[in-house]
C-alpha cells in the first residue's frame, strides 16, 4: 500500500468522523487555476535551471466540507481538498557542436496537495432557499509526492547530467505549509457554486534545490483561483413531536 492511499484512508475516516458532529455537509467539485510566483535561475557551469511558470492549468479538485451553526448567520467549518499539481523544470544549455544556440529540456516532478481548510462564514443574504455567503479560511496543506523519473535512453544531446538535473526537481518541494483562502459561496435551494482564492502564508514553499548533494536557494510561491460546484446536504434532525 503506498504512501497516498495510507492518507486518503486516514482522511477518509477523519471526514466519517467530522460527519457524525456536522449539520450540514457540502460535497462538490472543481477546478483550480494556480499561477507560480518564481523568478530563480541557478547557473551551474553551462546549464541554467528553472522552474517553468508561463502556462496555465485546470486542475480537477474534489472536495468537502462540514458546517457547524455558530449563529444565523455565522457558522464554522472544516473540510478537505485535493488535487494534484506538478514542477515543472527546465534546463539550457550549449553544446560544442552548437555553441551559438541554447538548446533546453524538460522535466519535473509531481505531488499531490492534500489541503484542509479551517475557517467560517458569514450569510449576507439569506432568503430561504437562497443565501450568499462569504467565506474565509486557514489551510494547512500537506504535499505527497508521486515523481516520475525521466529515464530517456543517453544519445544525441540528452546526457546523465542532464537527467539527473531533470530528476533533482523532486527535492524542490515542501512537504507541509500553511495557505489562505477566502471566496463567496452561492447556494440555491441544495445546490452551489464557490468560487476563492488560495495564496500561501509561507514566504516560500520550497526545500531549495538539491543536486549533488549541493543545496540551491530556490524560493517559490504559488496562487489560484478555483471554481467549484457543490450539494449540500442537511443534516439537522427533526425533533419528535
Amino acid at each position: 500500500m503506498n504512501k497516498i492511499t495510507i492518507i486518503l484512508a486516514a482522511c477518509f475516516f477523519l471526514i466519517m468522523g467530522q460527519a457524525a458532529f456536522s449539520q450540514s455537509i457540502r460535497v462538490g467539485f472543481g477546478l483550480v487555476d494556480e499561477r507560480v510566483s518564481n523568478g530563480t535561475f541557478i547557473r551551474i557551469d553551462t546549464l541554467t535551471i528553472y522552474e517553468q511558470t508561463n502556462y496555465s492549468t485546470s486542475d480537477p479538485m474534489p472536495f468537502i466540507r462540514f458546517d457547524y451553526p455558530i449563529s444565523d448567520r455565522f457558522s464554522g467549518n472544516i473540510g478537505f481538498q485535493f488535487h494534484k499539481k506538478a514542477i515543472p523544470l527546465a534546463v539550457e544549455y550549449t553544446m560544442d557542436r552548437y555553441p551559438d544556440f541554447n538548446l533546453s529540456k524538460g522535466g519535473g516532478t509531481g505531488m499531490y496537495l492534500l489541503e484542509f481548510p479551517i475557517g467560517g462564514s458569514y450569510k449576507l443574504i439569506d432568503k430561504g432557499e437562497f443565501n450568499l455567503s462569504i467565506d474565509l479560511s486557514a489551510v494547512p496543506v500537506w504535499v505527497v509526492l508521486d515523481p516520475i523519473p525521466l529515464d530517456v535512453p543517453i544519445q544525441g544531446d540528452w546526457t546523465q547530467e542532464i537527467l539527473d538535473v531533470l530528476n533533482a526537481a523532486e527535492t524542490i518541494p515542501r512537504s507541509f505549509y500553511m495557505n489562505y483562502q477566502y471566496g463567496i459561496s452561492m447556494e440555491y435551494k441544495r445546490f452551489g457554486l464557490t468560487l476563492f482564492r488560495t495564496n500561501n502564508i509561507n514566504r516560500s514553499i520550497s526545500n531549495g534545490y538539491t543536486l549533488y548533494g549541493q543545496e540551491y536557494n530556490f524560493p517559490r510561491r504559488t496562487r489560484s483561483t478555483r471554481l467549484g460546484l457543490y450539494y449540500s446536504l442537511g443534516l439537522k434532525k427533526r425533533n419528535k413531536e
